[in-house]
């Protein structure tokens, strides 16, 4: 049986194809961004500090600092990548440095609390038992502050820092709340302390019973959708730029054939297609604008001369204008549309004017929105079949 952990969960939500490769696959690519090894290099550190504390060792500032910039230069490798073009090695090398500088000095001389794990591995129950929705995580630091209060810590090295709607969002420190409260009995509280490094920034939060009940919940839900998936398609979005599978997805890997050609784009069939494909959909675009010039003065004539048909060489069009009602809709008037649908359920003609939206219930059954027993239902109306679009935008420098 699979077990899971937060980062696997996210993982899947965020793009099904790189869970594939990297949970499934289990594809070592040997390329690491160079966020991430700022990041293990500071969690180095930190973990350094608190394990020497453990035996009432202090280390000074600056012995961090030389153990930080030995484990950088010894660990440094040729697969490191920097996505971003402005940056160098030594501006992130600075960035961690800071991070641990601003660390030290705001909780010096760390005694705020007794550190009972690091790096602590810890089991999570989703459930009595259920081997199917087995977790496991690991805690950056937690910590005894005294009357039954734990607190879980977790540092960030980010450089960009969540709202508190994002925080309220991370499943990541609650589900290690429920390891806590299960691995102690005089737990009284949990507290949840984030530590955004870059900005020398703690954030705090609490998780109430009905949070955690509503976590596991939908915890146990995307557990279901991972062992239910079968296709595992690839998803773009903001972090594809810094994925060590992008030579590999089907959403990128034809840059790589291309940049990796002599001639670049200029000689390879693909992207021949889509130039050209680019061309007829601009011209196309074209004539689509002028076409509404044209029927904005085809109506403006027919109105003008009080005509309903206007004849050319060959050819005449007719302009014919409906009286039609328009009504809220969900794009441009949601709270409207909400209003209207109410009112119309409320009449009891609901049946008569609503209707099945295929897209929505292809939605429900690749998401399994529904009960098991619902979705088996209404697969039984349902046929494979196969969509194709074509898509077309500019390319641009991230």
């Amino acid at each position: 049986m699979k077990t899971y952990s937060p980062t696997q969960i996210s993982t899947f939500e965020t793009c099904p194809r790189k869970y594939r490769f990297r949970y499934m696959d289990r594809i070592d690519t040997g390329v690491e961004t160079i966020e991430a090894f700022m990041g293990k290099r500071v969690h180095e550190v930190l973990e350094r500090l608190y394990r020497d504390l453990t035996l009432s060792r202090l280390n000074s500032l600056e012995e961090l600092l030389h153990f930080y910039e030995e484990r950088w230069r010894s660990l440094w490798h040729d697969g490191i990548t920097i996505v971003r073009d402005r940056y160098r090695e030594e501006n992130y090398f600075e960035t961690g440095k800071r991070c641990i500088t601003d660390y030290y000095r705001r909780y010096y001389p760390f005694d705020q609390d007794r550190t009972i794990g690091l790096e602590l591995r810890v089991k999570i129950p989703l459930t009595d038992g259920d081997p199917r929705y087995s977790m496991v995580g690991v805690i950056d630091r937690l910590s005894y502050a005294g009357n039954g209060v734990y607190e879980i810590h977790d540092y960030k090295t980010s450089t960009t820092l969540p709202d508190m709607a994002g925080i309220d969002q991370d499943r990541q420190l609650p589900l290690y709340q429920l390891a806590v409260e299960q691995m102690w009995r005089d737990v009284k509280e949990v507290r949840l302390v984030w530590h955004y490094l870059a900005f020398d920034k703690e954030i705090r939060a609490n998780r109430t019973r009905e949070d955690l009940g509503a976590l596991k919940e939908e915890v146990i839900g995307l557990i279901n959708r991972i062992e239910e998936e079968e296709e595992f398609r690839p998803v773009e979005n903001p972090t594809c730029n810094w994925c060590e599978y992008r030579s590999l997805c089907p959403l990128w890997k034809h840059l790589y054939k291309v940049e990796g050609l002599e001639k670049g784009f200029g000689e390879e069939e693909g992207a021949d297609l889509v130039n050209r494909y680019a061309s007829l959909k601009k011209r196309l675009h074209e004539i689509e604008e002028e076409m509404k010039s044209l029927e904005k003065a085809l109506l403006n004539y027919a109105r003008k001369e009080g005509v309903e048909i206007i004849f050319g060489e060959g050819y005449k069009v007719r302009v014919k204008v409906d009286r039609v009602w328009r009504f809220p809709t969900k794009d441009k008037d949601p709270a409207g549309r909400r209003e209207l649908e109410d009112w119309i359920k409320g009449i009891g003609r609901w049946e008569e004017v609503s209707y099945l939206n295929a897209t929505t219930l292809d939605k429900i059954l690749k998401e399994g929105r529904w009960d098991r027993e619902e979705l088996e239902g209404l697969k039984r109306f349902a046929s494979p079949g196969e969509r194709v679009s074509f898509y077309l935008s500019r390319t641009r420098e991230e």
